[in-house]
């Protein structure tokens, strides 16, 4: 399995001084699941993404840019069906941080994503099942854990101009380098598109004409960026892996 991150403790984001922005901050995180195809026929999961944006807890929206806006991410893809376990586990973990640590958490059809995983994981999913009890009752607001919203629901309406769109577009598991490179770049975009709709709901995010998501995403990304570096071996021929930057690995 591949790890993409811009974290420098991609372990604790949420920790009080290993957060993706060096100081205190509200967050808002974004988690997303991509599937091989249709959950409910039975689709496994090849990719995860949490995206972790700066919000103000009150006062007016923040005017934000794509080619400004300050990023945190990190996204896992697995190359091989015998690592969906170890993908379910750090999802996991993720939700239990953005839940308990977050201000808010947004998904889309986060409770179906939620289900599948719970239906695959041979071990508890604690994280991945706390949430989904919430998201059922997210309208119901509790102390001391992270505002949820659905993106597909109650946010599908927000006036959000992006230049993606929020549904997951299935694929296949990577089998390449090059090829899981680029599942990690459209995850991280979709996740992004996903948590910019959601602090719109909120009032945290304002911005002017399309929001550019994947432009947005190559310059937080700037830093793993490779351009076709693993294209060589891609059985694609590495055709649009050596036109495209795409995300470099993070070697641990």
């Amino acid at each position: 399995m591949r790890e993409y991150t811009n974290l420098q403790w991609p372990e604790t984001p949420f920790g009080a001084d290993q957060r993706p922005f060096g100081r205190h901050w509200n967050m808002l995180t974004a988690c997303t699941v991509e599937w091989t195809g249709k959950v409910a026929d039975g689709a496994l999961p090849v990719a995860s993404a949490a995206v972790y944006l700066r919000v103000r807890k009150q006062g007016p929206a923040h005017l934000i840019a794509d080619d400004t806006l300050s990023i945190g991410f990190r996204t896992a893809v697995i190359e091989d069906a015998a690592e969906v376990p170890d993908l379910l586990k750090l999802t996991d973990r993720e939700l239990t941080g953005a839940r308990r640590l977050g201000v808010i958490l947004a998904g889309h059809r986060l409770s179906r994503d939620l289900t599948r995983m719970n239906t695959l994981s041979a071990v508890p999913l604690r994280g991945a099942a706390e949430v989904l009890s919430a998201w059922a009752n997210r309208s119901v607001k509790q102390r001391g854990v992270a505002v949820m919203i659905d993106t597909a629901s109650e946010a599908r309406a927000t006036g959000a101009e992006l230049d993606m769109p929020l549904e997951p577009v299935p694929g296949p598991v990577p089998d390449c380098p090059a090829c899981a490179a680029e599942v990690a770049r459209r995850a991280l975009a979709r996740c992004l598109a996903v948590g910019l709709t959601a602090a719109v709901y909120k009032g945290r995010y304002v911005w002017e004409g399309a929001f550019r998501v994947a432009d947005a995403i190559d310059r937080a990304a700037w830093d793993v960026l490779a351009t076709g570096a693993d294209a060589a071996g891609c059985p694609a021929g590495g055709s649009s892996a050596d036109t495209a930057p795409v995300l470099a690995p993070a070697r641990g």
